[in-house]
């Protein structure tokens, strides 16, 4: 783990973060530039220095074309846990982005995750609540996300 202490997201940089997950949400596809643009009315030019940095930290996710298919934890492409939001398939970064994200949009659905040396989990959620489970969700200190350079390569793998 880096000793580079990761700084606070500026406005813009929450902006972007908050759009896009509504985006992909919504349209359940990754996110062109000019989309991202136009909906937080951040210029061009600004947006592509502002998503170099997320990416960088690891709060948004991009893909080789440049296009947005992750934010806030949630992605639209496979990565390490699956969710169902309401009959809608997406991925999330970490076990804890998937309480945070049911929890957030009030969703009923599904996750499924893997569990070291074990069989998967796999949870019921219910108007953003777990349902009738005794899985229970460990993660590192938060205090330690801080030192990280990027969350995703460096916090998320341990929850």
């Amino acid at each position: 783990m880096t000793t580079k202490i990761l700084e606070t997201p500026s406005d813009s940089q929450a902006l972007i973060r908050r759009v896009a997950f509504r985006l992909l949400v919504t349209k359940q596809k990754p996110i062109e530039m000019e989309e991202l643009a136009e909906a937080t009315g951040i210029k061009s030019n600004r947006l592509s220095g502002l998503l170099d940095e997320l990416n960088s930290a690891g709060r948004i996710r991009r893909d080789t074309a440049g296009r947005v298919v992750g934010s806030a934890g949630l992605s639209v492409i496979p990565d390490r846990h699956e969710i169902h939001l309401q009959g809608r398939k997406f991925w999330t970064w970490c076990a804890y982005d998937i309480l945070g994200i049911f929890g957030a949009l009030g969703a009923s659905g599904r996750a499924i995750s893997p569990r070291p040396g074990g069989p998967v989990i796999e949870l019921q959620f219910q108007r953003g609540r777990p349902v009738d489970n005794h899985a229970v969700l460990f993660r590192p200190d938060e205090d330690l996300m801080s030192f990280c350079e990027n969350v995703y390569e460096e916090w998320c793998p341990w929850s």
